[in-house]
């Protein structure tokens, strides 16, 4: 990949550069707005690189960097761009996420990236409030995102933590959807209470101990149904809590994002990816958390439920985005039957 910026009065002769440079097959990766013109960055695949260049400059350009030594800011910058590429990440996204990189000093390519998520995008553990008075967390999302599977993953993370959440399902009208909350509420012992509507859940909520933990799951919801939307939002209204849409990794850019800003709408702050075992393509959940200002929130990389819950920081995106968003946990083959 040969990436290249180029300055200019106007777009019209900033894709004329872009052409004579680069070729017809050049594309833009990321511009903006400057005073007197314009700064557009465009990329292009080499087919054979190697051949275009020196000998000399080659066998410099291959070897590693002395320890501690900075990578060349160009090549960082070049890496990062064809791994943005690679997942799809929106234009953009991608430039904010460069001209996060460019503006910092050089280092190497890893910690570069993750300095530059994490001015980008927020990341925050799943927190519950105060321990003495514990905030529920609501889970959301669109139907098969993972929301049970994760509402489970996080009970047992309490369990063995020496605690005993309540678990709550408003998922009433999904045939099966009770049952299988209960059947992992059975196997780590714990009450299940079940919603219908709001004033069930108020009612739940308002008879709990007051220093218990909440996990609240909720169904499937269409984002795109002004309906479905409206009784979400009573749900939500039932009491001051804490609410996490849950994403599956690998779907489109902009299919992710509109999801993401429909429920930030209704007052979501945070982004719970699922599915980092399958997807390959990160760019839907980054667009996601971008427009709609979400932060990321623990993440599930497996479809085990113990120990299940990947904490999700800016280095640990980075890694998943170098590596081609394969997570460094792997779930093993007699795990693998339900969404992660």
């Amino acid at each position: 990949m040969r990436l290249k910026t180029f300055q200019a009065k106007t777009m019209s002769e900033a894709m004329r550069l872009i052409r004579e440079t680069l070729g017809e097959d050049a594309i833009i990766v990321s511009s903006r707005d400057e005073q007197g013109g314009v700064r557009v960055t465009a990329a292009v695949e080499q087919v054979n690189p190697e051949a275009e260049k020196p000998q000399e400059s080659l066998k410099k350009e291959k070897a590693p960097p002395a320890p501690g030594a900075p990578e060349d800011p160009d090549l960082i910058a070049e890496r990062v761009t064809d791994t943005l590429l690679r997942h799809r990440v929106p234009a953009s996204v991608s430039d904010k996420i460069l001209t996060a990189i460019m503006v910092q000093p050089p280092s190497d390519t890893r910690m570069a990236l993750a300095r530059a998520l994490s001015k980008t995008f927020g990341f925050r553990e799943l927190a519950f409030g105060s321990k003495a008075a514990p905030t529920p967390l609501m889970l959301v999302g669109p139907p098969g995102a993972g929301k049970t599977l994760m509402t489970a993953k996080l009970a047992a993370k309490y369990v063995m933590d020496g605690q005993k959440p309540l678990i709550i399902t408003t998922d009433t009208a999904r045939a099966g959807g009770v049952e299988q909350l209960k059947a992992f509420a059975d196997i780590l012992q714990l009450p299940l209470g079940v919603a219908s509507s709001a004033q069930d859940l108020r009612h739940l909520l308002a008879d709990r101990d007051p220093a218990i933990k909440v996990i609240i799951d909720t169904g499937g919801l269409n984002p795109f149904d002004a309906q479905e939307m409206k009784d979400l939002a009573r749900i939500m209204a039932t009491q001051k809590m804490e609410t996490a849409l849950v994403l599956p990794a690998g779907m489109d850019s902009e299919e992710s994002a509109e999801i993401a800003m429909t429920f930030e709408i209704l007052g979501v702050t945070r982004l719970i990816p699922t599915r980092l075992d399958f997807a390959r393509r990160l760019g839907g959940l980054l667009s996601a958390a971008e427009r709609a200002a979400l932060s990321f929130s623990g993440a599930s990389h497996t479809s085990q439920v113990a120990n299940g819950i990947l904490p999700l920081t800016a280095e640990q995106m980075a890694d998943l985005l170098l590596s081609g968003s394969k997570s460094t946990a792997k779930p093993s083959s007699s795990s693998r039957n339900g969404s992660a």
